[in-house]
């Protein structure tokens, strides 16, 4: 959609230029009006952003070149590391960043070839490496422009180069995207793997999220929750409800929700939240932080001196989807439109200047028993998130289509967005 839009743009700018300019007013002075070449990767934006972990070595990024109209002809569009334009970008947006230099990339094609009858080239791979010498939390750019085309097609103005920011980033750059899927976690079927998450007396959830929307209407009805981890009708961590506001955080523990509607913190979409929640049976008492911050306080009662967290019985038709999952509840109406990453369960309820200093790593997580599931959601690549504390429970990516209480467990695709970085507030 995006594509066909530019493209409209584009051959509107150009019936412009061809009742009212010069054809030298392209970069080549001879381009037919009826068609001009650009970068894909700078349709929306000029800028591309590579930020990674700082362990990662090799990281690779696609570019197509692009026509207006269909090429006539086979043809090649020829490109090149602009470095005349680090200058130019640096003016524009008040920065000081460095060329990346040469030994940290290599295009693996020296051109673009674009087939007769076609529009978009085959994608042209740029490798980054040696990533690790890179100093830390330092951006460099890598301009890349076109640079001509063999039939003779000129440059659309604006998106014939692509600005590449390289950054080692010691923040979290990996992220999980559940928009178009969910989580289960197998293991927790068995008896072995639910020993961890059974029999708690205090419990402590945590999660750093981004939500991309906050629906109000799905496919069959009305959306007003998006699941981010937990067990339904038993200990729940979610966004909305009947009731409350769309984006208000909510636990649902059993019969009672905390905090009341319009009465907890609400989350706004396209931020990043660390959101932690911690309950001890005994003394009832419950806390919910946002970004290490306490917001709300309470009371959650209990009918046990022990909370189970695998598989839950509650003799009623849904017993299927009673178990925890990231990412879905009840239907597929439920889901978490947005990303995760450090998701954990522990046995205890963690104090507020542990959650604080822990919001956005683990350390030597497998020493930690009391640490009872640790998904970091690093992976960037596949559909598992490993389980990185010493129970190694891992979680599977299911479709979002899947109805879990219905017995759907189709494998879903995750998809991963591994150039963010998570902003460290406790830094």
């Amino acid at each position: 959609m995006k594509q066909m839009q530019r493209i409209s743009l584009a051959l509107a700018g150009l019936t412009v230029l061809a009742t009212g300019c010069k054809s030298d007013a392209y970069e080549d002075g001879k381009t037919p009006l009826s068609n001009a070449a650009y970068i894909d990767a700078a349709e929306v934006a000029p800028e591309s952003r590579v930020t990674f972990k700082k362990i990662v070595t090799t990281l690779d990024r696609d570019f197509s070149v692009v026509l207006v109209s269909p090429a006539q002809a086979d043809m090649e569009a020829a490109f090149a590391v602009d470095q005349a334009a680090v200058a130019r970008y640096n003016r524009r947006h008040a920065t000081d960043y460095e060329l990346l230099p040469a030994s940290h990339y290599e295009f693996l094609a020296s051109k673009a070839v674009i087939e007769a009858g076609k529009s978009v080239s085959q994608p042209v791979t740029i490798r980054f490496k040696g990533l690790d010498g890179l100093d830390m939390d330092v951006t460099h750019l890598l301009p890349v422009s076109l640079t001509g085309t063999s039939a003779g097609i000129g440059l659309l103005k604006g998106s014939e180069t692509v600005y590449y920011l390289v950054r080692r980033s010691s923040a979290i750059t990996t992220a999980a995207d559940l928009s178009d899927c969910y989580m289960w976690v197998p293991s927790f079927e068995t008896e072995a793997g639910q020993a961890p998450i059974k029999g708690l007396s205090a419990l402590t959830y945590e999660a750093i999220v981004n939500i991309n929307e906050f629906k109000t209407e799905g496919a069959s009805a009305m959306i007003q929750i998006s699941s981010i981890m937990g067990v339904e009708q038993h200990c729940l961590l979610r966004i909305g409800d009947a009731g409350y506001p769309r984006e208000q955080l909510q636990l649902q523990v059993g019969g009672t929700k905390f905090p009341a509607a319009n009465a907890g913190p609400t989350l706004s979409a396209g931020e990043w939240y660390h959101i932690a929640f911690t309950w001890d049976i005994a003394t009832t008492e419950a806390s919910l932080y946002i970004n290490g911050e306490l917001r709300s306080k309470g009371t959650i009662p209990w009918d046990s001196e022990t909370i189970d967290l695998g598989r839950v019985t509650t003799g009623g038709t849904e017993d299927k989807a009673y178990r925890f999952l990231f990412g879905y509840s009840y239907n597929t109406e439920r889901m978490l439109n947005g990303m995760i990453s450090e998701a954990r369960v522990w046995s205890v309820a963690r104090t507020q200047e542990e959650i604080f200093r822990d919001m956005y790593n683990i350390e030597e997580p497998e020493s930690k028993p009391e640490l009872r599931a640790y998904w970091k959601f690093n992976e960037g690549t596949g559909n598992v998130a490993t389980d990185y504390s010493q129970y190694h429970n891992d979680a599977y990516c299911l479709d979002g289509s899947n109805s879990f209480e219905n017995g759907g467990r189709e494998e879903g695709k995750l998809k991963w967005n591994t150039s963010i970085e998570i902003p460290m507030l406790n830094q």
